[in-house]
C-alpha cells in the first residue's frame, strides 16, 4: 500500500467536506464514517491485518484510521443537518477533526517506516 498516498486522499476528505458545506450540499456521512470502505480501510482491515496484526505502528494506524472516519462522519452529520457554522468550526485548524487527521497522517507515516524497515 502507498502510505503516502493514503495520507493525501485522506486530506481529500477535508476537502470534500469543506466544499460541501461551501456549497451547501449533503454528503454521505455513513460512507464517511466506515473505515472499511476507502483502500486504506480495506488494506487495514484485510491484507494488512493478516500481514501486521500485533505490530505497534499498524495497531496505531487502524485506531486512528477510525477515529478519523468518526470524526469525518461528524462533521458529515452537521452538514446533512445544515448546521453550516458547525460544520465549518468543525474542520477548521484544531478542532477534533483536524486533530484526527493530523494523528492518522503521522500515523501512516509511522508505519511507512515500519513497512520499509522490515521490507529492508
Amino acid at each position: 500500500m502507498d502510505f503516502q498516498e493514503q495520507a493525501q486522499q485522506h486530506t481529500q476528505v477535508r476537502e470534500a467536506l469543506v466544499a460541501a458545506i461551501t456549497e451547501r450540499q449533503p454528503i454521505d456521512a455513513a460512507a464517511l464514517r466506515s473505515d472499511r470502505l476507502c483502500p486504506a480501510g480495506c488494506w487495514l482491515h484485510g491484507d494488512g491485518s493478516r500481514r501486521w496484526a500485533g505490530n505497534h505502528a499498524y495497531l496505531g494506524l487502524l485506531e486512528t484510521h477510525r477515529a478519523f472516519h468518526q470524526q469525518a462522519g461528524a462533521v458529515a452529520d452537521l452538514i446533512c443537518r445544515g448546521q453550516w457554522s458547525e460544520a465549518q468550526r468543525a474542520v477548521r485548524s484544531g478542532s477534533t477533526f483536524a486533530l484526527a487527521l493530523a494523528d492518522l497522517t503521522a500515523a501512516l507515516r509511522r508505519m511507512r517506516t515500519a513497512a520499509t524497515t522490515l521490507a529492508a
